[in-house]
């Protein structure tokens, strides 16, 4: 198989992290890394050693296109799923967890578990089949399964790592990289004024539905959504992100009323009116798909040049998945237009900046304690740029004093990735020890400076011994 260099340089990371003794690594990976390709060659490398693998899943469509990518290159493989022929002879074996989990016992359990969307990995379903393998650090026993993790975001919503399911991080790139190389569509990103979410209660870390939704499914929120579409993305494939399947019954229904191409489903929707959105969103045959619970992972349409985000969340998972949707490149799309209604850029940064990941985790919020804005607005051009900006691009300088953030009601104004970055890389260049660099990590607002700004370092001191 081709690999790109970042996807080989993943696949010997791996290698040698199974070598150093480690049973449980986690490829940290964006969308549009090639996971699905990567994992395949992964496959075959443990299929030349005699090895059985098994390819676990909870969505229908990260199956069915791993399944793709295993014919096209050649490797026969079994199903356990629903509805499916079994066939346990195949060494290989591509998995739907919510059956193989009432499976297990007519199964040896196999030599190398692929994990896709791995950040789920802690709830109980995957927790039961591990402990059934002998896999992972809390169930882990000699002769147990080993684990491979993939995932964009290793991080669950209520704060808990990892570090029960893996024992390393395996970070490839990130979504700003992608871009910079062409694999990824450029974002245009537009963020109105954040809805005002004061009634709105917190489940287990969460924004109540039943309450967001009384909020967000008006017919005035702040910067309509179908003028916005109007406005900045007239035309283009777009996928909107709604709080409830009423919600995006009724954001479907005031696109066509105001003329165009509509519809609506959501997780309760059947498999041929998904698959049907789907193809008509890629073929040009519907404008707008409002979804609840849907498409924030495992579906692939680079047909798509337009994000409306309706769903304010706390989960950075979530919100990169929900933008990662129209992120993948396509004949004729130059870049991709998010329209941001939730206020979610100013919630968790933008979609380019970079994360740093820990297996511990990051520790569940209390109810109630207040994000610090990673985001903010200038008040001359209203251009939506990084916190820890000190200049903007037209010439406005940012008192550095705690203030309210300034917004225009009811209009979007976009936000530059590219001009974030350089302002990023030119504050992070002045830098000149550790510690100026894990001040700026903080103003940031990282969860562990200390680690990017050693991380920094040591990229530096290689790139000058490089030189020398």
């Amino acid at each position: 198989m081709n690999l790109r260099h970042r996807q080989i340089k993943a696949v010997e990371d791996v290698t040698a992290a199974y070598r150093a003794g480690y049973r449980a690594p986690v490829m940290i990976a964006p969308t549009g890394f090639g996971k699905t390709h990567t994992s395949v060659t992964i496959i075959r490398r443990a299929l030349d050693k005699g090895k059985r693998v098994w390819f676990l899943a909870h969505l229908k469509e990260i199956l069915n296109a791993t399944s793709e990518k295993l014919f096209a290159e050649g490797i026969q493989h079994g199903w356990i799923a629903a509805g499916r022929i079994v066939d346990r002879r195949q060494a290989v074996q591509v998995c739907m967890v919510q059956t193989l989990v009432r499976r297990l016992d007519r199964y040896a359990p196999p030599d190398l578990m692929i994990v896709d969307e791995a950040h789920l990995t802690v709830a109980q379903t995957y927790q039961s089949i591990f402990e059934w393998a002998k896999a992972g650090p809390k169930y882990g026993r000699p002769g147990g399964a080993h684990l491979l993790h993939l995932t964009a975001t290793p991080q669950r919503l209520d704060g808990r790592g990892m570090g029960e399911v893996a024992d390393i991080l395996i970070p490839t790139c990130t979504t700003g990289e992608l871009i910079e190389e062409g694999l990824l569509s450029p974002i245009r990103y537009f963020a109105p004024s954040a809805p005002d979410l004061q009634a709105v209660r917190k489940v287990a870390g969460e924004f109540n539905q039943g309450d967001l939704a009384d909020v967000m499914d008006k017919p005035k929120i702040t910067g309509s959504a179908v003028a916005h579409y109007r406005k900045l993305a007239q035309g283009r494939p777009a996928i909107a992100f709604c709080v409830s399947i009423q919600h995006a019954e009724h954001v479907a229904a005031e696109f066509r009323a105001a003329g165009y191409r509509a519809v609506a489903i959501s997780g309760e929707s059947d498999a041929v009116e998904r698959d049907a959105a789907l193809r008509d969103v890629q073929a040009g045959r519907v404008d707008v798909v409002c979804n609840c619970a849907l498409w924030v992972a495992g579906v692939d349409a680079p047909a798509v040049s337009c994000i409306i985000l309706l769903s304010p969340t706390h989960s950075v998972t979530k919100y990169l998945q929900s933008v990662g949707r129209g992120l993948r490149t396509h004949p004729g799309k130059h870049d991709c237009v998010i329209l941001d209604h939730a206020g979610n850029a100013l919630r968790h940064g933008l979609p380019t900046d970079p994360r740093e990941w820990s297996l511990e985790g990051s520790g569940a919020k209390k109810t109630g304690q207040k994000s610090e804005v990673p985001v903010k607005v200038c008040p001359s051009c209203f251009a939506t740029v990084h916190s820890a900006t000190t200049h903007c691009s037209c010439g406005h300088q940012f008192v550095t004093q705690a203030r309210e953030v300034e917004h225009v009601d009811g209009d979007l104004q976009e936000v530059d990735p590219r001009l974030v970055r350089r302002q990023q890389l030119h504050e992070q260049s002045k830098a000149k020890t550790e510690a100026d660099l894990v001040a700026i990590g903080r103003s940031r607002g990282m969860k562990r400076p200390e680690l990017w700004a050693r991380h920094v370092m040591r990229a530096r001191m290689a790139k000058y011994g490089a030189r020398a």
